[in-house]
């Protein structure tokens, strides 16, 4: 039931979220995997500056730790600062000023943590969701007097690489001969010994040389990419794969004549192993008693007589979606499900009817979805039956459409057949307000929607509190009709 009509996303670490090893996307703990303090070549002297934005309404008490390199000037205990809400804490020189060192290299752990001094934790303050953003900044002065340098951004923790999945990541455009030198980094996210396998790989993704590295708990690496021995290459890319542990990565790039530095930020290998691991796929469908009726808080009312139309435009063609709650029942996997019907338009020109097969589990409140029978038009006439799915056909499975209990952050599968539709939820945000042509709706819950088999789609969705559906990408509720009301 996911809409044809999807958002193209530029995929990058998370594979669904953008910026994932970005700035741009805030947590309450935070890795800065590369910083250092001491002398370099010539008169150059290296500094590390780190800025901690909070993003949330109260203030809030973090903990900025160091991360040594192998395990070098260790003995350092984290430092605590307050920083008040939408307010930016400036650690200048932070090595040296902070940690009192004169010279030393690693990264720093930024974490939002309990104030011993106030009543709750910081981490769980009423009505906000405390977030960091984190910057390092590590620089040098030239013969000149002028600095120079690159930045490390904080890093959040669903970033790491881990030998359980997702293993692999990669930094692409990595140059090491007579015009550039880089170097890899990563940062040890775990309390145990880590493994990790570097590779090197041409344009053609031919395997260059490789390394094997063992990183120490709780602190960073650096390493030449020379050093894996590989020839001299003018454009690559390092892949990383844990073998033991969890870890982030990521390669420094320097110009030889200017000394100009670029951080290459290391993104996740997209694929089906590594997201099958995040999003729930069983339901423990065996203890649900089945009603082909029922209203979920957030679901479409599954009420024969519902009616909901949806309209949009998308490239200049208007997009019309009309959905229908049926008297009709059909028997899937040997429950009796309530059949939806989907009938969609472009430009007034039929394109797709699809007949959706849902139950209400009476235990959860969750509604199950056991498949869709779809009719693809072309010129009035039916071209394919692409999507189509039936639990208990072909290893297909029942999926969640809508859970009964609604969680932000939830993630599960609606839809589980092999190599047909593999559609999957995630719940982004549960207090949004939806102004559509039908009505103003209040805390509404935004979902968005992607599937394995087509990993650069995303659907984003918005559902209203006892109505259901009112955006779904480019379209939104017009009008609609509750029998119940």
């Amino acid at each position: 039931m996911m809409s044809i009509h999807r958002i193209l996303l530029t995929v990058v670490g998370l594979c669904l979220v953008a910026p994932a090893v970005s700035a741009l996307n805030p947590d309450d703990e935070l890795w800065v995997a590369a910083a250092g303090r001491g002398k370099g070549a010539g008169t150059a002297f290296w500094m590390t500056d780190l800025y901690i934005m909070n993003l949330g309404e109260e203030a809030v008490t973090v903990e900025v730790s160091w991360l040594a390199r192998d395990r070098d000037n260790t003995g350092a205990e984290g430092e605590t600062f307050e920083v008040a809400p939408s307010a930016t804490l400036v650690l200048e020189d932070v090595i040296g000023e902070v940690f009192g060192f004169n010279k030393a290299w690693g990264g720093f752990h930024i974490e939002i943590v309990e104030d011993e001094e106030v009543e709750k934790s910081s981490k769980q303050v009423e009505g906000d969701d405390p977030l960091l953003v984190v910057n390092g900044r590590v620089y040098s002065a030239g013969d000149d007097g002028e600095t120079y340098g690159l930045g490390f951004e904080g890093v959040p923790s669903n970033a790491a690489i881990s030998a359980d999945g997702p293993e692999t990541t990669h930094s692409v455009g990595v140059s090491d001969n007579d015009d550039y030198r880089s170097n890899w980094y990563g940062v040890n996210t775990s309390d145990d010994e880590a493994e990790v396998t570097v590779d090197l790989l041409d344009l053609d993704g031919t395997v260059l040389a490789a390394g094997e590295f063992t990183m120490e708990p709780l602190a960073t690496i650096l390493k030449p990419v020379a050093g894996l021995d590989g020839p001299d290459f003018a454009n690559g890319t390092l892949r990383f794969t844990m073998m033991e542990g969890e870890g982030i990565f990521g390669v420094t790039k320097i110009d030889e004549l200017s000394n100009d530095a670029v951080n290459l930020e290391s993104h996740w290998q997209c694929g089906e192993d590594e997201d099958e691991a995040e999003f729930t796929t069983e339901f423990f469908i065996d203890d649900c008693t089945f009603a082909n009726t029922g209203r979920n808080p957030f679901w479409i009312p599954l009420v024969p007589g519902y009616e909901a139309l949806l309209e949009g435009e998308e490239d200049g063609e208007e997009i019309a979606v009309e959905i229908t709650v049926l008297e009709e029942t059909f028997e899937v996997a040997g429950v009796e499900t309530r059949v939806v019907q989907e009938y969609e338009t472009v430009d007034g020109e039929l394109v797709e009817i699809s007949r959706n097969y849902f139950a209400f589990c009476m235990e959860t409140g969750s509604i199950f979805y056991f498949g869709e029978d779809v009719d693809i038009y072309e010129d009035g006439e039916v071209v394919s039956h692409d999507g189509a799915w039936l639990a208990g056909v072909d290893d297909a499975e029942a999926g969640i459409i809508m859970p009964g209990t609604v969680l932000l952050g939830s993630r599960y599968y609606q839809e589980i057949a092999p190599d047909v539709a593999l559609d999957r939820a995630e719940h982004m945000a549960m207090d949004v307000t939806a102004e559509v042509e039908a009505g103003t709706f209040e805390d509404c819950l935004e979902v968005w929607e992607t599937t394995p088999l087509d990993p650069g789609d995303l659907s984003i969705k918005v559902y209203a509190p006892g109505v259901g559906l009112v955006i779904d990408d480019v379209t939104e509720l017009v009008e609609y009709t509750d029998p119940g009301d």
